[in-house]
């Protein structure tokens, strides 16, 4: 067996060891939170040795950008799944149908998670860089998704016009996390029309301020 070959049958065997070592530290980091989760019990976790988790991973740290990253990722997911339901092209009428999907991905166990995680950020600056890329990438992930839509309906508009409107439409999914800590018995499908009648709002104005833009636009 030749070193190219050995290379690619281990990469499967170490991303699901990888998987293994983020599975066992997402549910320790849940449970005692980022500081009171210490390695040896990650690793009782993840069954297997604190060494063999530091050949994945440096630090916790790494391993919260790992989790970071899976979560970009689902959200990226998400998005091309609104691309992939918009057959005729009607990018912004997928996205408030896709409000059902959205919060059925909702998870009451991810949201203490969520939250170390945020609260770990507003106080060390090296998780607060992965929190921050993370984010701006999954905006202009957005960004680029709502232009699509915009586009289908004939208009276009600024980044400065869909800065508030993106910030309140995060507001409101993140802020859903808040409430299922707060409220653990919440039922979600009784938001899915609120949640459907906000978000259609939130576009409408976008639609709106696109149109007056382009009609501004022709006119000069």
């Amino acid at each position: 067996m030749n070193t190219q070959t050995y290379a690619q049958q281990e990469q499967p065997r170490a991303e699901a060891r990888k998987a293994q070592v983020l599975n066992a530290a997402t549910d320790c980091f849940r449970r005692q939170g980022f500081h009171g989760a210490s390695m040896a019990q990650i690793s009782k976790a993840a069954g297997m040795s604190v060494g063999h988790i530091y050949h994945y991973f440096e630090n916790k740290e790494a391993i919260i950008a790992a989790i970071v990253e899976r979560d970009l990722l689902n959200l990226l997911t998400i998005t091309q799944r609104i691309r992939s339901a918009s057959a005729d092209g009607d990018i912004l009428r997928a996205m408030v149908d896709d409000v059902q999907h959205c919060t059925a991905d909702l998870d009451n166990d991810d949201a203490p998670l969520m939250l170390e995680i945020v609260a770990e950020a507003a106080r060390n600056p090296g998780v607060a860089t992965i929190v921050h890329t993370a984010d701006r990438t999954a905006r202009e992930r957005l960004v680029e998704l709502i232009r699509e839509g915009l586009h289908f309906r004939g208009v276009s508009c600024t980044d400065a016009q869909m800065e508030g409107p993106l910030e309140v439409l995060y507001a409101v999914f993140e802020g859903l996390t808040v409430r299922m800590i707060r409220n653990p018995d919440l039922d979600l499908q009784i938001l899915l029309a609120p949640l459907r009648s906000v978000l259609e709002h939130i576009l409408e104005e976008l639609i709106f301020k696109a149109a007056d833009k382009t009609a501004l636009g022709e006119a000069s």
